[in-house]
């Protein structure tokens, strides 16, 4: 194969990768680069397959998990806007229900699918416990 589908693979690659940030394809267009480079000296289309494959392998076991580790290192403190609802107090917009699985709650000005332990009427104050998928686990506030 010409060495310049390998360049133009690889372009594809690094250009997927920019939006998924994995750095799988990234460790793929390594061993494009790497094949175009044989074929560009001449070497056979075997010798091409196998230095796609052992590099694309080296890079995902060696360089992949430094990457990620590198540019996801801050990462575990970051909540994503669902998660930050957890512990925030919430008001029963609607009567919760729990046998029926009905009810909403107003948190933070979001309105949320809820649900409790207990019924709950509307105007109560509650504390968000935890999410399930798009539904809030809520109990009664103290205040």
């Amino acid at each position: 194969m010409n060495y310049y589908w390998y360049l133009i693979i690889a372009c594809f690659c690094f250009v997927g990768e920019m939006f998924t940030m994995e750095f799988s394809l990234a460790c793929l267009g390594i061993g494009l680069l790497l094949s175009a480079l044989l074929s560009f000296l001449g070497y056979g289309i075997w010798w091409q397959l196998g230095a796609f494959t052992v590099s694309s392998i080296i890079a995902w076991l060696a360089i992949r998990p430094v990457a990620l580790r590198y540019f996801y290192r801050n990462t575990k403190h970051i909540k994503t806007p669902a998660q930050n609802v957890i512990g925030k107090q919430a008001l029963v917009e609607t009567d919760i229900q729990p046998t029926k699985g009905t009810g909403r709650v107003k948190v933070e000005g979001e309105s949320w699918k809820a649900t409790a332990s207990e019924p709950l009427e509307k105007g109560t104050l509650c504390v968000v416990e935890k999410l399930d998928g798009v539904t809030l686990f809520v109990k009664k506030s103290n205040k």
